[in-house]
């Protein structure tokens, strides 16, 4: 039986906040393979897991994004399930359990032989514009490639590289999380793909990593997901805010590459995206899911932020959760608040928001409630 109250108290302890875990770059390789905006960092996931786990439970993130809790799990030696509906999240968390090891990898890469017959006449001009059109043909033919040979580390590792704003990524100068065309824009030169590949591949190498993982990942809304009854022992996640980060738009190339199109983006957008009352009704639904799949006196585990819809129109969504909760038979543990350092503070705003209405991410708060 877990014990609530240590558990509680380890928490507040808050030791991802010290050495050397406050690091920003702290944790393995292969949490670095591809950038997600919003992600719960790697050191707050891996402590929530050893404080609040024990080695071989079955540990849920029904928002799992692109799988830091699960790369933890795995490194922990929990097993994990991860649900997504975005299809660029699902591809990372499939590179991040796919481990040939560098050697295999290195191989393959240099066993390839590009053939330049992709023809990028019909690639949309959103996509177009960052890259060279033969680092652009290279790209397409080692994504198609990657997804024929059942590559989903190296896919991984290609949308980790299809835009940032350092040599080793394959566009122009743009943002690497959120790829933006730059004033002036700048010249656009060749990048080898293969090249650089190989360079991303030896970097995520740098760690050990063992090669069987624990890791299941579903590419689906949460409310489809077959999850038995009473099989969770914890449930561990980041949900995401309603109505602030447009996940689509953010990664609107990655998600191009990962064989998403325009049109299909705008669905997965409007899936995503939510005011306030479709967004609590989605939430009831989930809560409602994960409380059957969740092991009585287990813990559910929740990190979310407040969201500002105005100067004087704050809503703290972790109140709004607890109350939806309660109301399905949660038992409410703690909310403990978690202070953002003011360098590493974050701005969460409602969607169509004006500028001068932006404020920074103060806390991170925790919602500990139990079946």
């Amino acid at each position: 039986m877990i014990n609530e109250k240590k558990i509680i108290q380890e928490i507040k302890k808050f030791y991802w906040k010290k050495e050397p875990y406050i690091k920003q770059n702290w944790g393995n390789w292969f949490h670095s393979i591809s950038a997600y905006v919003g992600r719960i960092k790697p050191a707050f996931a891996h402590w929530l897991i050893k404080i609040a786990t024990k080695k071989n439970d079955i540990v849920l993130d029904p928002f799992c994004g692109v799988g830091t809790v699960l790369l933890e799990c795995d490194l922990l030696d929990r097993n994990s399930i991860g649900i997504d509906l975005s299809d660029y999240a699902y591809r990372i968390c499939l590179a991040k359990k796919d481990r040939g090891g560098l050697a295999k990898e290195i191989d393959y890469l240099n066993n390839i032989k590009l053939k330049y017959t992709k023809k990028i006449s019909t690639v949309p001009e959103f996509v177009k514009e960052f890259y060279h059109p033969k680092t652009l043909k290279e790209i397409i033919e080692l994504r198609d490639l990657f997804l024929k040979d059942k590559k989903d580390f190296l896919l991984g590792c290609l949308l980790g590289i299809i835009h940032g704003h350092r040599n080793q990524h394959l566009s122009m100068r743009t943002g690497y999380i959120i790829p933006y065309i730059p004033k002036p824009k700048p010249k656009i030169v060749y990048k080898n793909a293969i090249e650089k590949m190989t360079d991303k591949v030896t970097r995520m190498y740098k760690d050990d990593i063992k090669v069987k993982s624990k890791i299941k990942v579903l590419n689906q809304n949460v409310l489809e997901a077959n999850l038995k009854d009473n099989s969770i022992d914890t449930i561990i996640s980041s949900p995401p805010y309603y109505n602030t980060i447009d996940y689509v738009h953010a990664n609107r190339l990655r998600l191009w590459f990962s064989g998403v199109d325009f049109d299909q983006q705008k669905k997965l957008s409007r899936e995503l995206i939510q005011d306030r009352y479709t967004y609590e009704e989605e939430m009831t639904k989930v809560g409602e899911k994960l409380y059957k799949c969740l092991k009585k006196k287990s813990l559910l585990i929740f990190i979310l932020g407040d969201v500002h819809f105005s100067k004087n129109n704050t809503v703290n969504t972790a109140s709004v959760i607890e109350k939806i909760y309660l109301d399905i038979g949660f038992k409410k543990k703690a909310l403990i608040n978690d202070e953002i350092p003011a360098n590493r503070t974050t701005i969460v705003k409602f969607k169509g928001q004006k500028a001068l209405d932006k404020k920074k991410q103060k806390f991170d708060r925790i919602l500990v409630m139990s079946k």
